[in-house]
């Protein structure tokens, strides 16, 4: 079972590559938008992780 119609030995021709090429375009992720330093900082705060550290680190620093 081939899920795609090519050869296997011998791959696309150039008319496939560009027929391909025209209908899926490239093979590229869409870029993503670059995320302030206010937006990382505040996903950095609601990590669970993160509110466990600060709490523990708080709870340490009042019983000493």
């Amino acid at each position: 079972m081939q899920p795609f119609d090519l050869a296997a030995q011998t791959g696309l021709t150039d008319a496939e590559v560009s027929a391909r090429l025209e209908r899926d375009g490239y093979n590229e992720l869409p870029a993503s938008k670059p995320r302030s330093l206010l937006a990382i900082g505040a996903e950095v705060v609601r990590e669970p992780m993160f509110l466990l550290l600060v709490a523990t680190g708080s709870l340490y620093l009042l019983l000493g």
